[in-house]
C-alpha cells in the first residue's frame, strides 16, 4: 500500500521546518557570546610565537615573509589578515588621501613586526576569510599590534564589513 502525503501536510511540514530554523538561529544569536574588540579576545586563546624575522614590503612573486598592506602580511609562506583591524587600501584606493594613509599604515606595520617577537592568536569562529587568508590577531606583550595602528589613526577596529575611508 502506498501512502501519499496531501499538499496540506507537505506545506505544514515545510512551515514547521522553517519555524524551527528561525527559532534555532534566534537562540544561537542570543546565546553565542559576542566577540569583544581588541586584546580581550586574544588573551583567551593560545598563541603561536613568531621569532624575530625581517619583514619588508611585498614585491614580486616571492612572498614568504613580507607585508602586503596595513592589515595583510605573509609569515613563513602563509597569508595572514590581521583580524581585529581594517586599514586603507593601497592596491585600489578610492582617492589620494586613502592611498597616503594606506601607505603610512603599511610602513608602520613593517616597523611593528620588525621590532620584536610577537604571537599570532586565532580569531574566534573563523580561521580564514573568503580570500583564503588566515585570520589572526598579532600580540606583543599582551597588546594587539592592530590596536596600536588604531590608536595612531592608521587603522580602525574591524566592524565586520568594509566601509569607505573619508
Amino acid at each position: 500500500m502506498v501512502f501519499k502525503r496531501s499538499k496540506r501536510d507537505t506545506q505544514s511540514r515545510y512551515r514547521h521546518n522553517i519555524a524551527r530554523s528561525v527559532i534555532a538561529v534566534a537562540i544561537a544569536s542570543i546565546t553565542v557570546p559576542t566577540i569583544p574588540a581588541g586584546t580581550a579576545v586574544a588573551e583567551t586563546l593560545t598563541g603561536t610565537k613568531v621569532a624575530k624575522a625581517t619583514f619588508r614590503k611585498c614585491e614580486g612573486g616571492n612572498r614568504t615573509t613580507c607585508v602586503v598592506d596595513g592589515d595583510t602580511l605573509w609569515i613563513r609562506g602563509a597569508k595572514i589578515r590581521i583580524a581585529d583591524i581594517d586599514t586603507p587600501e593601497v592596491s585600489e584606493p578610492k582617492c589620494a588621501s586613502e592611498l597616503g594613509l594606506g601607505q603610512r599604515a603599511t610602513s608602520r606595520l613593517i616597523e611593528l613586526v620588525n621590532q620584536a617577537p610577537f604571537e599570532l592568536h586565532a580569531w574566534p569562529g573563523h580561521d580564514e576569510d573568503r580570500y583564503g587568508r588566515k585570520l589572526r590577531i598579532l600580540i606583543r606583550n599582551g597588546k594587539s599590534l592592530g590596536d596600536i595602528l588604531v590608536s595612531e589613526g592608521l587603522a580602525r577596529t574591524w566592524s565586520g564589513r568594509r566601509q569607505p575611508w573619508r
